[in-house]
């Protein structure tokens, strides 16, 4: 992928159409009968939506794919294409809140992370964070490929074998067989502590840290929540936050470097 106002950003309409088709046909399955029909207008729309974005007509197709969104139907490729769509439109702020929530379920595709990416060079502030020591940044980066649900069945996954493999330690007549079967136990049980610690972690920042997207194009930050206190620095579209706080109209927000203060949340696009 280039830089600049010229580059291609391709909306996944072939390449995840029979992914897509799968995801929809199992939530089918799995609801009553009677939103069978729904099921069918989502699929309409996601085509329509591909069919508007490849003719250049970005906002029907938003309009197509916010359909879908506004059903509930939870999809990275829907998401992935909006946020296409609404770069294309120029719209920055919802470009990089779409692809956002597109990496939550997808941490591991490459295509999204560096759309976002992209999506990110166009962002007027350029907010330094602390610095990761090498070796975490990299575990960090390993353990948040899967996306979460994966990694939580991984975990469970590693917790059985390891069981069972205590369990053959303990029938086992053979002496080569329950040393094999131990040292076995004491690897996945070592890996299970480090999967099963990170993903306990996960499951708490996803409860507990709230992030958003700047959508407007410039965000005053004020010391309190009211448009009577003075402002302390001004924060622009497509930025990430993280939500501290609301009250009333108002959101205490935090940057990556240590900055605070409250902004209106109508500027907020909740990830």
């Amino acid at each position: 992928m280039h830089a600049g106002g010229d580059t291609p950003i391709f909306c996944k309409s072939r390449t995840y159409r029979f992914t897509f088709v799968l995801f929809v046909l199992g939530a089918c399955f799995c609801q009553s009968l009677a939103a069978s029909s729904q099921t069918i207008d989502v699929l309409r729309q996601f085509q329509a939506g591909n069919q508007f974005y490849s003719q250049g007509n970005f906002k029907e197709a938003i309009e197509q794919y916010l359909r879908i969104t506004g059903a509930n139907f939870v999809n990275e490729i829907v998401y992935y294409n909006l946020g296409n769509a609404f770069f294309k439109d120029n719209q920055l702020g919802k470009a990089i809140l779409y692809y956002e929530k597109a990496r939550r379920l997808a941490p591991g595709d490459l295509e999204i992370t560096e759309n976002l990416s992209l999506a990110r060079t166009r962002i007027v502030d350029k907010v330094e964070s602390p610095q990761e020591v090498f070796l975490w940044r990299q575990l960090n980066r390993l353990l948040n490929f899967l996306p979460l649900d994966q990694h939580t069945g991984l975990a469970v996954t590693l917790f059985v074998i390891a069981n069972g493999l205590f369990t053959l330690f303990i029938l086992a007549k053979s002496e080569r067989l329950r040393r094999i079967s131990l040292y076995a136990c004491a690897f996945l049980g070592i890996l299970f502590l480090i999967v099963g610690a990170s993903n306990v972690f996960r499951i708490y920042q996803s409860v507990t840290i709230q992030e958003a997207v700047i959508l407007a194009e410039k965000a005053d930050v004020l010391s309190g929540p009211g448009e009577d206190n003075p402002t302390l620095f001004s924060i622009h579209e497509g930025l990430k936050v993280k939500v501290q706080a609301e009250l009333n109209q108002w959101s205490q927000i935090s940057l990556e470097n240590g900055w605070n203060g409250w902004v209106k949340t109508e500027a907020l696009g909740m990830i």
